[in-house]
Order: structure tokens, then C-alpha cells, then sequence
């Protein structure tokens, strides 16, 4: 798709500085292309020389750039983020809605307009699946699950199965304790490829508004995500647990069963959390520890 730069700065609320010509396509600083789209999120005078004499070249920068470029600019706040606005208007591809033919659908599925669902996915009874949601290839939506609007299911991801949930009898043998509730996830959520989102045992395993997890996570039952948390690959959080809102979950992290994780919190890249954590912490290690305060 082929874009002016003075349309990227008027939909960005943003003055353009330079030249007006044609943004093909985004790139990074390191493969600066001709009609391309960058970013700098910090100043950097290497990149301003990198910038020198790419004429065809827009960048979305600091206010520090201001003057110091010879290249089309667009002074942010955030770049990154107007980074990401501008390539979600003009250069994500829409996804035309619709069923594919091998995906299969059991009783009573409620679904809303402009939603889409890949190949070979299946959804299970009494499913709700909100409008504009997205479900990709591969995709095992379990019985009684609700899934919210403008939300993404990405391959191969499994939700709303049986977690592991066992008592051993007199002759210690494992008796699987039934899992009787559901899955409620909530609107603008994206569940990354390869997760397992598990049913719950009586309560609902909920993830709530504009969560995000990479890919390879696993959510188990029972479990609570508040609004706005990110979970990142391979995190793997037990049974029962409650996470506040606008928490960070790291690389590889594991999280005990039964625990609480405040509002506003980090927890670093291999952490293994046993205990409850209050708001606004940063935590790290095995067991995680505390290290500061998350401001």
C-alpha cells in the first residue's frame, strides 16, 4: 500500500517537517528503504547520520531531532507507539471475515459480525465469540466459552479444555477432580499461538480487557488476568491465581497456584513467584524477590 507522509501526520494528530512524497512500506533504522517508514525512540546522534541525506525516507522521532534532520520527520511523544497507529492504519492487511469451509462448530455458537475462523479450528458448544474477533487456523475453542469483540486467537491455541486438576484416593491412585466452569475472555484481547487457556473447576477462568500473551503461555484453572496485562512466552501461571491489572509477566516465568500479583507490577524474565506480591513491585529471581518499587 502506497500512503503520503502528510496523511501518516494528519492521522497521527502530528506536524509533518520535510518534503511530502510517497511511504510505501515501514522499516527499520537499520534498513532504511526508499519511501519507507521509521522510527527512533530515543535520541541518538548516530541516527541522525544514519538519517543524512534519505530523502525518501520518513521518520517518526523525539522533539530532539527537531531541526537536526534532513530527512521527512514526525516529532512524537511516544514514536514507538505512533509507530504502531500509523502501520495498523495503512499497512495491516484487513482480514476478510468469514468461516473456512474444514472449521467445525457445535450447538448453539453465538457469533457476531465480521469475525473470522481459520481452517480446521473447532468450536465447541454454547460458544460465545463477539463481533470483529479473529480466530486462526488450528484453533480448539472448548464448550461454554465467551469470547469478547476485536479480539485475536492465534494457531494452534487451545482454550477452555480440562486443566490438570487431581486427588488420590486410598489406594493412591489420581482421581481427576471435574472441571464444571468456563472461559470468559474479554474484549480486545489477543491469545497468542500455541497457548492453553484452561477451563475452570467450579469459578470461571477470566482474562480480562485488552490483555496480551506471546506465544507458548499457559493459563491455568481458575485463574484471573486484569485489564491491560501483558504475559509474555512461555510464562506458565498455576491454578488459581490472581493477577491485577497493567502487570508485565516475563519470559519464562512461573507462578505458584493459589497466589495474588498486585496492580502495576514487573516480574522478570525466569522468575519463579511463591508468594503473593502487592501493587507497583519488581521482582526477579528463583524464588523471585523483590527488588524495587515498579515507578
Amino acid at each position: 500500500m502506497q500512503v503520503r507522509a502528510k496523511d501518516i501526520a494528519s492521522f497521527l494528530g502530528k506536524e509533518l517537517n520535510g518534503q511530502d512524497h510517497a511511504v510505501i512500506k515501514p522499516c527499520s533504522l537499520d534498513r532504511c528503504c526508499e519511501g519507507g517508514l521509521a522510527f527512533a525512540k530515543k535520541f541518538d546522534e548516530q541516527i541522525i547520520d544514519k538519517l543524512s541525506g534519505k530523502q525518501d525516507l520518513t521518520a517518526i522521532v523525539t522533539k530532539e531531532y527537531k531541526g537536526k534532520l534532513t530527512s521527512t520527520y514526525i516529532i512524537s511523544d511516544n514514536p514507538r507507539l505512533d509507530f504502531a497507529r500509523a502501520v495498523h492504519e495503512f499497512f495491516v492487511p484487513e482480514i476478510v471475515p468469514g468461516i473456512a469451509a474444514s472449521a467445525c462448530l457445535g450447538e448453539n455458537v453465538s457469533i457476531g459480525k465480521n469475525v473470522s475462523i481459520g481452517e480446521y479450528s473447532i468450536i465447541g458448544n454454547n460458544v460465545i465469540i463477539g463481533d470483529s474477533t479473529k480466530i486462526r487456523h488450528h484453533v480448539v475453542i472448548g464448550d461454554n466459552t465467551a469470547i469478547g469483540h476485536d479480539c485475536l486467537i492465534k494457531s494452534n491455541t487451545v482454550i477452555g479444555e480440562e486443566g490438570f486438576g487431581f486427588e488420590r484416593d486410598e489406594q493412591g491412585r489420581p482421581i481427576r477432580i471435574p472441571h464444571l466452569g468456563k472461559v470468559i475472555i474479554g474484549n480486545h484481547v489477543e491469545i497468542g499461538a500455541l497457548n492453553t487457556v484452561v477451563g475452570s473447576t467450579i469459578d470461571n477462568t477470566s482474562v480480562g480487557d485488552y490483555v496480551k500473551t506471546d506465544d507458548h503461555v499457559h493459563i491455568g484453572h481458575n485463574v484471573q488476568i486484569g485489564r491491560r496485562s501483558l504475559v509474555a512466552a512461555c510464562a506458565e501461571i498455576s491454578g488459581s491465581v490472581y493477577i491485577g491489572e497493567m502487570t508485565w509477566l516475563g519470559p519464562n516465568c512461573s507462578v505458584m497456584n493459589g497466589i495474588s500479583i498486585g496492580d502495576d507490577c514487573f516480574i522478570g524474565l525466569g522468575a519463579v513467584v511463591t508468594k503473593s506480591l502487592p501493587d507497583n513491585v519488581v521482582v526477579a529471581g528463583n524464588p523471585a524477590r523483590i527488588l524495587r518499587n515498579n515507578k
